[in-house]
């Protein structure tokens, strides 16, 4: 398939946090992000390539290859799309295991940003009435947010392809163009700057959040989750769980009646199942940092398909952790506190500070940070929230493709080699999707889905005290 979209700049320049990521990326880190719908009905394989095409017009970074300008790298915007990013395995399974094997190996694939699109995609079928729809991306090129977001698109131009098939996309150019193609900096960098006009002494607390992080916390780095091996392979696993209707409700209402919201809630809990986790294997627990993605996304920048998100990575001592509802109490304080201040601005410097240098530099940067293992956190919880709902709802806008019916939609984090496991979750149709990314290497699957299973249970019965904490 060739087709030539006229108009478009050449290549799109990569922000900060895309840099910092890419050089993790080439220290053999994998960064890619899983986005799974799971399907029960026929997809029609044309109809579904050509919705590809349509979402990659749309966003030009999904079109492109990866350049080296001056020492810096760039994204290079393909004029003819000739790379297929969906491939179909169309085929029974003689084993479950056979299956699994099958669906690991592709999700670990390495993805040449230098030869291929930062997307791929998969049709696998399961079963006789059920297909998996995998998404992989880059995450050099999107956070999670950003990746359904080119889900969403792609699922829509399917269902909106069922009269359009071999039309020409009549939308004007300029509206399928990345706007960071025609304007210059870093926008992560210039949202920063902003900011100095909404916070007192933001120059200062910028200034600490960095000594704190990058100083002090050298002589207490945090403790490692327990894992029962030690090997050096970087390839990843993933187990999933799901919280019913039923169960999110119980939970929400609890959150509620506490006064925080739900990731507050889901923070708190993961402080508690690595502190008990580590106790159950006979290991202490001192300090645990959790890693949150926060998105920050700049005006006008929320349709387009990057990275616009940094983190906070907020520390729990023992005695915080010793009472349920205070360190409730304290996670939704420190997260208060930390929006107010702008702390997840504060990476965003020192993420510039680093992509100012050439990436063989910064791959150095990322040795170091990887191999020191001060500054990487415990684990890492993000929560995307409803995957594009309707206005105003929890239920899910859209439910099927065609004819096949969207029975759920998961997604997984990359993983850190200090870390060694992640979590990620999101709500669809009232269900909230858990998926936990783990390293094998040092977490067999029994060990991951134990500990996956001991965080529901965290999280279900946590205590959160007297109503209006």
């Amino acid at each position: 398939m060739q087709q030539r979209i006229e108009g478009s700049p050449d290549s799109i320049p990569l922000n900060c946090v895309d840099k910092c990521l890419l050089a993790l990326h080439d220290i053999n880190e994998p960064m890619l992000i899983h986005v799974i719908l799971s399907l029960e009905g026929e997809v029609d394989r044309s109809r579904l390539s050509e919705a590809m095409s349509r979402a990659q017009q749309a966003h030009p970074v999904m079109r492109t290859l990866l350049r080296s300008r001056n020492l810096r790298p760039c994204r290079e915007i393909q004029e003819e799309l000739d790379k297929e990013i969906l491939t179909v395995e169309d085929r029974t399974w003689p084993r479950a295991s056979d299956y699994e094997d099958y669906l690991s190996s592709w999700m670990n694939q390495p993805l040449d940003l230098k030869r291929t699109f930062p997307v791929r995609v998969l049709l696998l079928r399961r079963s006789p009435a059920e297909q998996l729809l995998v998404f992989t991306f880059h995450h050099s090129s999107a956070d999670g947010l950003r990746a359904l977001l080119f889900v969403r698109t792609a699922v829509e131009h399917y269902n909106g392809a069922l009269r359009k098939i071999g039309e020409i996309d009549s939308s004007p150019a300029q509206n399928r163009v990345d706007i960071r193609a025609r304007r210059g900096g870093d926008e992560l960098l210039q949202f920063a700057h902003s900011q100095r006009s909404k916070v007192k002494h933001y120059g200062w607390k910028v200034i600490f959040n960095l000594v704190r992080r990058f100083v002090l916390g050298a002589f207490l780095p945090p403790t490692r989750v327990f894992h029962d091996r030690s090997g050096q392979s970087r390839e990843l696993r993933f187990c999933y769980a799901v919280l019913s209707v039923g169960e999110l409700e119980q939970v929400q209402s609890k959150a509620d009646r506490a006064g925080v919201t739900l990731n507050d809630l889901l923070l708190a809990a993961c402080y508690s199942v690595v502190d008990r986790w580590n106790s159950m294997h006979g290991k202490a627990s001192r300090r645990i940092r959790i890693m949150a993605p926060v998105n920050i996304s700049p005006k006008g920048f929320r349709n387009i398909v990057s990275n616009q998100a940094s983190w906070l990575s907020l520390p729990t001592m023992p005695k915080d952790r010793a009472d349920a509802p205070e360190l409730l109490r304290k996670v939704r304080g420190d997260t208060i506190s930390a929006t107010m201040s702008r702390t997840a601005f504060s990476l965003v410097y020192f993420f510039y500070f680093c992509s100012r240098f050439p990436l063989f530099v910064m791959r150095a940067m990322c040795r170091l940070l990887i191999t020191t293992r001060t500054y990487v956190d415990t684990i890492l919880v993000t929560n995307v929230g409803y995957i594009w709902p309707s206005p105003g709802s929890e239920e899910a806008a859209l439910t099927t493709m065609g004819d096949a019916r969207i029975v759920n939609v998961t997604g997984s984090a990359p993983v850190v080699s200090p870390m060694g496991l992640s979590i990620a979750a999101g709500t669809y149709n009232r269900k909230l999707n858990f998926s936990l990314t783990y390293r094998p290497a040092l977490f067999s699957q029994q060990k991951a889905e134990a500990f996956l299973a001991l965080y529901l249970e965290e999280i279900k019965d946590y205590d959160v005290g007297e109503p209006g904490l």
